[in-house]
């Protein structure tokens, strides 16, 4: 009985780890699931939507492999209006043939139109899609540089991991459709294995309760040999075996034993099978100790922690505002390239490369700095350095259509300087660390461009505004809401700027501090001249500013009032005083940006002021505030 015992424990342990193994090994499911098809669409292009990666339970994988192969990530209405204007192919899993189907797309001819005009195309030319890398819409992107020196040339295999919500698209694209180039979404399958460990650990610990039972049943029959004097304790049959008194003895004494030929022959039968059965639970012993070890393995256990709860289903009104298109991350990434393509050309003082990244007043004010700093070497005014380092404050325009706009506040690394001896610009900045950026995206083709580059006062407090993940309204030009329409408020400012604080418009605005009025307009009219008197110098200086005809951009702040942003254009003239001998000179910077030299009849300088207003409600007490400027010299002349 007692050895019917050990051996069904040892074969129930058997069983056990043959069951434990085999979960992790020939019983286990395939590491992954993989759907393949030839990539050979229209354009190169095709779309993916979210459903298409819940074909196969497990982590979605997409690999693509071909020449300028890139994978992207996307809100499904803006992959859909990068592609519109192009024919592609939609991507369709297929469970039964584990293949993937491509389901042709004609091109949006509203949208290829558009397209063309972007991209200046004559009329009749096959338009080639361009590469999807390096495009703002995206959430994440793999792929190579097209445009980098070191980008690789020839096929390429591209794999990016997939966890889309419901509203992304992913994108894949490859720069020319061959017989090479190959699509696969691949599942990566769960491979924990749960009950590997018990039957692991229960298989070893039957094993050793096993052989246990099997000593005990083979200590029982060997005492059943005879007594042993002189030797007491457990496992005494056991221990006699192992003796080794008992075998110097065997070895020593003669063989004087009455037993007969037979008897002699079932003594070494027996001790022969004991030797066999202590040479076989030695290797099982030490097998089994290290199956249980290997069931240590976390992803070998049942998880008995308690599931994340879902967060409960919040009820009320549906949300009808439109969705804001650019997230937090994709805002540092564009940031981050501003910084970069700014940082390059500051250092190398070349316009060449702005272009990518810069328009409007912000290309103009960069570029007319850059001219005069290259003639004139001790030029102190220095345009701010734009750095990646975000502030928190942004606002993101809501809309599911183009053009974008974001507001987005970051460190700088400007300079408080002064300007140098005869040069009429203003400072660069206030001496404020912080920049306000105006990006706007026109089109789904075109990244997002600075118009603006606004440096905010030191000391000011910026009004509360809603977060940006909530999103925020573009507001019309004529809206009546406001202390002054958005139209209105830089034509009133400079009003105040050229006719100083004594214009009927003065009253409109908070005036403390403003270091802009104290210093420009008619506070340079007044400090040029009593200079020119001092020195006697009969020369008369005027000023006038307007409004530019730059785009103006409201944006509200979601808890009243609004940014306003516009630029207002100051016009400074030197002309010599009736009857005097007195000819203004052309300054350096003058100089670099006109050509002229020497005295002049008459001299003429614009400097462009870039403004950021805080304008309130009109059922506000606040008065409009300027919160920030930036001011260049951007063209001189003598007429």
């Amino acid at each position: 009985m007692r050895f019917v015992l050990a051996i069904s424990a040892l074969v129930l342990s058997g069983i056990m780890l043959v069951l434990g193994i085999g979960q992790v090994t020939f019983l286990a499911g395939p590491h992954q699931v993989s759907y393949t098809e030839q990539f050979d669409t229209p354009n190169g292009l095709a779309v993916i939507d979210a459903e298409q990666f819940d074909a196969v339970s497990g982590q979605a994988n997409l690999v693509l492999q071909g020449e300028g192969a890139v994978i992207a990530i996307g809100h499904s209405r803006d992959v859909q209006a990068w592609v519109a204007p192009f024919a592609h192919a939609e991507v369709q899993t297929n469970a039964k043939d584990r293949s993937l189907d491509f389901q042709s797309v004609a091109e949006d001819t509203a949208a290829a139109k558009e397209y063309a005009e972007l991209i200046e195309a004559e009329p009749g030319k096959k338009i080639v899609a361009p590469t999807p890398f390096g495009s703002d819409l995206w959430l994440e992107q793999r792929g190579e540089d097209p445009t980098s020196s070191e980008s690789a040339t020839g096929s390429q295999s591209v794999r990016l991991p997939v966890s889309l919500e419901a509203g992304e698209t992913a994108l894949v694209s490859v720069a020319e459709p061959s017989s090479d180039a190959r699509l696969s979404i691949e599942w990566v399958q769960d491979r924990r294995t749960p009950w590997a460990g018990p039957l692991l650990v229960g298989g070893g610990a039957l094993a050793l309760i096993g052989a246990l039972l099997y000593l005990l049943a083979v200590d029982h029959d060997r005492r059943g040999l005879g007594p042993r004097r002189g030797r007491k304790g457990p496992l005494q049959g056991i221990r006699n075996v192992f003796s080794p008194s008992a075998k110097r003895r065997a070895a020593k004494t003669p063989d004087t034993s009455s037993e007969t030929a037979a008897e002699q022959t079932i003594g070494e039968k027996k001790n022969s099978r004991n030797a066999l059965s202590r040479r076989a639970i030695a290797p099982v012993l030490v097998i089994t100790a290290g199956l249980a070890l290997s069931g240590c393995s976390p992803s070998y256990w049942p998880d008995f922690s308690a599931p994340e709860e879902a967060p409960a289903a919040t009820t009320g009104p549906e949300n009808t505002a439109a969705p804001v298109p650019v997230a937090a991350a994709q805002i540092s990434r564009i940031v981050s390239d501003i910084a970069a393509v700014a940082g390059k050309s500051d250092d190398a003082l070349d316009v060449a490369g702005l272009e990518t990244r810069f328009t409007g007043d912000a290309f103009a004010e960069r570029k007319a700095n850059y001219t005069i700093r290259k003639a004139v070497s001790d030029y102190e005014v220095v345009v701010p350095r734009i750095t990646s380092e975000e502030l928190g404050y942004q606002l993101v325009q809501s809309t599911e259509s183009w053009p974008r706009t974001v507001f987005v506040v970051v460190a700088s690394e400007a300079e408080e300087t002064a300007p140098a001896e005869g040069d009429t610009a203003a400072p660069a900045t206030d001496g404020s660390p912080s920049l306000a950026l105006i990006m706007t995206q026109q089109s789904p083709h075109e990244n997002f461009l600075v118009s603006r580059t606004i440096a905010l006062r030191g000391g000011i407090t910026m009004p509360e505004a809603a977060p940006a993940e909530e999103g925020t309204a573009l507001l019309a030009d004529d809206l009546q809401t406001l202390r002054l329409a958005p139209a209105e408020v830089g034509a009133a400012y400079a009003a105040v700027l050229a006719g100083g604080t004594g214009v009927e418009q003065a009253k409109e605005f908070n005036l403390e501090g403003d270091s802009l009025i104290e210093r420009s307009g008619a506070a340079w009219v007044s400090q040029s001249a009593q200079a020119a008197a001092a020195g006697g110098s009969g020369i008369n200086y005027s000023v006038a500013a307007a409004q530019s005809d730059a785009d103006i951009v409201s944006l509200s702040t979601g808890v009243g009032g609004a940014f306003v942003t516009n630029t207002v254009l100051e016009t400074r003239t030197e002309a010599p005083a009736e009857g005097s001998r007195w000819r203004p000179t052309v300054p350096k910077s003058l100089t670099a940006l006109s050509g002229l030299e020497g005295q002049q009849e008459k001299l003429v300088s614009v400097v462009a002021h870039q403004l950021l207003f805080f304008v309130p409600s009109k059922d506000s007490k606040e008065k409009i505030q300027l919160l920030g400027y930036t001011s260049d010299l951007v063209s001189a002349s003598n007429s």
